[in-house]
């Protein structure tokens, strides 16, 4: 079978190749596993989400996250802070997609490029299905939201994963993106 007869283009399917920004910096290649449960990320149908934060063109942290991991962690919340993010939410989350400007901020990447932002993209197999820039100070103002008992459950998380990573580093996601299959 042909590529076109396997995936034929939909002009109204946003899917897209995940670009290599969003590949692992630190292994070299596309994510394969998700990094909470280490199972192969093309096996959940669901897809995953991929999340690297920088510096500037420093990588600070890099994730994927199977769908199922996704909403575990998010249940672990507390239900100050789901309530918290969903208002969060509601109030600034702007329906813009890619790179180029922050989902909740009118802040562009040109803004914050050489500060610290998080860039997220919410995949199915080789495909990226939805992405987003979040600048720093919309990260902080989420951080500052969440209750001890949330920060708790994003500690653990980050200790497990990411021995080394800075204490008071806070990227908690806050909910999967839509998925537009």
């Amino acid at each position: 079978m042909s590529e076109e007869e396997t995936h034929p283009h939909d002009p109204n399917d946003p899917r897209e190749p995940i670009p290599k920004l969003l590949h692992s910096f630190y292994e070299d290649r596309a994510f394969v596993s998700c990094t909470r449960c280490g199972e192969s990320l093309s096996d959940f149908e669901d897809g995953y989400r991929i999340s690297k934060n920088f510096k500037g063109d420093e990588v600070i942290i890099e994730y994927a996250l199977c769908m199922p991991c996704l909403v575990a962690m998010l249940d672990e919340a507390s239900d100050e802070s789901k309530e918290s993010l969903a208002k969060f939410q509601e109030e600034r989350f702007r329906d813009v997609s890619g790179f180029d400007e922050c989902s909740l901020c009118d802040k562009q990447f040109s803004d914050v490029k050489d500060d610290e932002y998080g860039l997220v993209g919410v995949c199915h197999g080789d495909d990226m299905i939805d992405s987003a820039m979040i600048c720093f100070g919309c990260m902080e103002d989420m951080a500052a939201i969440m209750s001890e008992e949330t920060r708790k459950t994003w500690d653990k998380f980050r200790e497990e994963n990411f021995p080394g990573v800075p204490s008071d580093f806070e990227p908690m996601p806050t909910q999967p993106a839509p998925m537009t299959t």
